[in-house]
């Protein structure tokens, strides 16, 4: 079920009509666009780029409903605006705890239009359904960070905005939801196109709206859980490795040297796990993969061979300059390194990657390492190992990855000094015949968190290895 709503906006439109049946596209040649977008939400806490946003939006026919500082902001600027009290019959309550929580707002929110008696029910009670809800939430995360008055950090938790955002997330099929200032030009662009948001484009919105809340709620466990001393819950948090458009945040600072990671805020990126690996042992450099090590290689075994890595993300103790040489034309994006040779040089070398200094504690007593939990990562205590023998040392670097890698991940490392690492989540005989596929050389060292039954230990002694790491 589609509003029409025609706006004289280009010469010639285009309608993209989306169902899980078909798309229809209409072209219309009197001159308008159909306007699937009739009534938008507005709700925000960040005003960057809202003012414009709203602007052309109402330039395109569509009707503003707003809430207390967003609605004066707009109101101010000469943008007609209704206030969610005049659609509600019934004022903001309780300091503004109270605004958009009313029926006549997440009725208009979860109406699925496709379905009669939803329609019917709309009808019964005069609510008009919502076609765009622009919502960002009560800085938290900032807030956090200038205080620790349980006052105020309570206050400063949103709650009808998470619901807005989840409600609208959840019936993205007819609520366009949209949580990032970025993506107004995006939305505007769409609605020129055909007057609508793709299904795709909404499915994009909708992950990232559940991804921005699910981060929110995260923060508030972690501060509340430090606040109230909570020993159940102080070394866990509730975030992703990987999210839509591999946005990910996963370790917080450790007595202020281990590096935060995150590729969400663009400053830094994931290095996680191999931080730790490469204090363990430093003649190893570490690639990894939506922040899990997937690759290895000894550089004093292999004699400085690093063709073979794979990953995303590399990590290394010294990146020198022969390095550097031999990273120019790899798959890798982004390098960490703890100390630079030459930085001049190396910089112009990898001008095309990503450069992070990353710095720890030296001789740490232990390490917040993450580990990944059907999709939740929980942060650990760890300790590094302390062993001088190159062997042992080896050794203990696959022991210690296993330990934080998800069941059934098999790691191999060969006799040329590359290691590679396969996780199943199902079976780690089929991550162990993959691992072995893989390797161009002898496998010297196997090692798995899964279980290590007749078959596991046969295609071991097949390649000739027998002594298996578990762990």
């Amino acid at each position: 079920m589609w509003y029409m709503y025609h706006s004289p906006l280009t010469e010639v439109g285009f309608f993209l009509q989306e169902n899980d049946k078909k798309v229809e596209t209409t072209i219309l040649t009197w001159g308008y666009v159909v306007m699937n977008i009739k009534r938008v939400l507005i709700s925000v806490s960040d005003k960057t780029g809202i003012v414009e946003f709203a602007k052309e939006l109402t330039d395109r026919g569509i009707e503003l409903i707003s809430t207390g500082g967003t609605a004066k902001l707009l109101s101010d600027a000469g943008i007609q605006v209704k206030q969610v009290s005049d659609v509600t019959g019934f004022p903001e309550i309780l300091r503004g705890r109270v605004k958009t929580l009313h029926p006549k707002i997440f009725g208009g929110v979860l109406a699925d239009l496709e379905e009669k008696s939803h329609v019917q029910d709309l009808q019964d009670n005069q609510i008009i359904p919502i076609d765009m809800v622009v919502v960002n939430l009560y800085p938290f995360d900032e807030i956090e960070k200038t205080t620790r008055v349980e006052d105020v950090l309570i206050e400063n938790i949103d709650i009808g905005g998470v619901s807005l955002l989840r409600a609208s997330a959840k019936n993205h099929r007819n609520v366009v939801v949209v949580c990032d200032p970025a993506d107004y030009p995006k939305i505007i662009k769409s609605l020129d196109f055909c007057g609508d948001v793709t299904l795709q484009d909404r499915r994009m919105f909708a992950l990232k709206a559940f991804y921005y809340t699910m981060k929110y709620d995260a923060t508030i466990h972690r501060v509340l859980s430090e606040l109230f001393a909570s020993e159940k819950y102080e070394h866990m948090t509730f975030e992703r490795f990987g999210g839509p458009q591999s946005d990910y945040e996963i370790l917080d600072m450790v007595d202020n040297k281990f590096i935060s990671v995150s590729k969400y805020t663009k400053d830094v990126a994931s290095i996680s796990l191999g931080a730790v690996l490469t204090f363990i042992a430093p003649n190893i450099l570490v690639g990894l993969r939506d922040g899990l090590p997937i690759s290895m290689v000894n550089i004093k075994k292999s004699g400085g061979r690093i063709c073979d890595l794979m990953g995303d993300i590399l990590v290394v103790r010294k990146l020198t300059n022969d390095l550097a040489r031999k990273l120019k034309e790899s798959t890798f994006t982004t390098v960490a390194y703890e100390t630079i040779e030459d930085e001049d040089i190396i910089e112009d070398t990898l001008s095309h990657k990503e450069l992070i200094k990353y710095t720890y504690k030296q001789e740490p007593e232990r390490f917040y390492i993450a580990k990944l939990v059907q999709n939740i990562m929980v942060k650990e205590y760890a300790k590094p190992a302390n062993t001088k023998d190159e062997q042992d040392k080896d050794e203990q670097v696959i022991k210690f990855a296993l330990k934080f890698m998800p069941r059934y991940t098999v790691i191999v490392q060969t006799e040329d000094g590359f290691t590679n690492t396969e996780i199943d989540f199902v079976s780690n005989i089929d991550a162990l015949q993959r691992c072995i596929i893989k390797s161009n050389s002898k496998p010297a060292k196997i090692g798995t968190n899964g279980p290590v039954d007749p078959i596991f230990t046969k295609i071991c002694k097949e390649n000739g290895v027998e002594d298996i790491i578990g762990c």
